[in-house]
């Protein structure tokens, strides 16, 4: 496997910061809208609805930003506005109005984020393919891994501690790309100068328009059921009598599998090749392996087993679509085809935990698995739909 370009791996080191800061809180969002502020399931969702709304729009606009004005001011500017918003979390946490707006704003800037460090990668290491967008994954899985092993601890001690964890992973965020953008835009700029003014007109074909779109249907559903682990799950597997603590290392034992069973995952990848649908297919049904496990899940073991195979699934599909907008983008639209794969995401976070909070309320927990279950059988479908081969 060919060795990862400095630069990559600067993005790599910055990602998996800036997923520990984020890490830090998502986990608890819906616990401490719940449980400290007193407020019900369905205005809990309706604030990470407003949180995922507003990360739509910063997904736009970072890719957008990105074609106009490059990676490293589209990149300066997101960062900064993220210490801002987590120094106001920090502040006014305490009510639900300003828990909501600083949890808004933080995620358009965190949503600005993520299409910059993709397409960036995917400039930068054009011949990585697929391991490129793999080793942001893996980064964003070791924040996961630290953030939620010891938010949960933090968490069990005084919940209030997590935002100042959460600013000063962000602070540091902040640091480790200020120092290394040098490294990171000349490659960039050599790669757009490689390209004709005929190659960036190049229009899309109407199957490739086709396939983008079927494909970000179904991602945007797998996300809305995917969700849920943060949202419902929570609050019942509380209920269940999994403590605070119990709960987080699921997220340390997902993010650190998707780590550590890189080098089995490989070979397995390496005989899917090119078949995209394959390996999008293949996610989709260790996913509905893991929610046919749930509603059966009566302690921290089940619910352990079924978070490992939500895992593998995971490992199957979230690289696979941004790799599949790499290569779907016009030359000069990465930055933007990258926006509508976060923005795809987002849309699934955004409806994820208002819907679930509502079914949860209103019908209870058997209601909200009937559904999850028929949203991965129709994601499946949809990507069946896609185009014969996805290549």
């Amino acid at each position: 496997m060919p060795k990862l370009p400095r630069a990559v791996w600067i993005l790599v080191l910055a990602m998996a910061i800036n997923t520990t800061g984020a890490s830090f809180l998502w986990p608890f969002n819906t616990l401490y809208i719940h449980e400290y502020l007193g407020e019900s399931m369905t205005k809990a969702g309706m604030a990470l609805f407003v949180n995922s709304a507003l990360a739509i729009v910063g997904n736009y606009m970072g890719g957008k930003a990105f074609d106009r004005l490059g990676g490293k001011r589209t990149l300066i500017i997101s960062v900064i506005g993220l210490v801002i918003a987590s120094i106001g979390l920090l502040l006014f946490h305490q009510t639900f109005i300003g828990y909501v707006t600083m949890l808004g704003l933080i995620g358009f800037v965190g949503g600005m984020v993520f299409p910059t460090i993709y397409a960036l990668t995917g400039l930068i290491w054009p011949k990585g393919g697929r391991r490129a967008f793999n080793a942001i994954y893996v980064a964003q899985n070791v924040g996961v891994a630290l953030g939620t092993a010891v938010s949960g601890q933090i968490a069990a001690i005084d919940i209030q501690f997590i935002f100042i964890a959460n600013l000063m992973l962000y602070v540091l965020f902040a640091v480790v790309l200020f120092v290394g953008l040098n490294w990171i835009q000349a490659p960039q700029v050599k790669r757009q100068k490689e390209f004709t003014t005929e190659e960036v007109r190049e229009p899309l074909s109407k199957e490739s328009v086709r396939t983008m779109l079927y494909v970000s249907i179904g991602y945007a559903l797998l996300w809305f059921v995917y969700v849920q682990w943060q949202g419902t799950f929570a609050v019942h597997t509380k209920s269940l009598g999994v403590t605070i603590s119990e709960y987080s290392i699921l997220w340390t034992i997902n993010g650190a599998l998707i780590v550590f069973a890189q080098p089995l995952l490989t070979p397995i990848l390496r005989w899917f090749g090119d078949d995209l649908k394959r390996q999008l297919l293949t996610g989709t049904g260790i996913f509905l392996l893991s929610y046919l496990i749930v509603p059966f899940a009566e302690g921290f073991e089940m619910f352990l087993v079924a978070m490992v195979i939500l895992t593998i699934g995971e490992m199957f599909i979230w690289p696979a679509v941004p790799a599949m907008a790499a290569r779907l983008a016009p030359i000069g639209k990465e930055g933007e085809f990258q926006g509508y794969v976060n923005i795809a995401a987002s849309a699934g976070r955004m409806i994820s935990p208002t819907v679930g909070g509502l079914i949860y309320d209103l019908s209870g927990m058997n209601a909200v698995f009937l559904t999850l279950i028929g949203l991965i059988l129709l994601a499946g479908i949809v990507f069946v739909r896609a185009i014969p081969k996805i290549n």
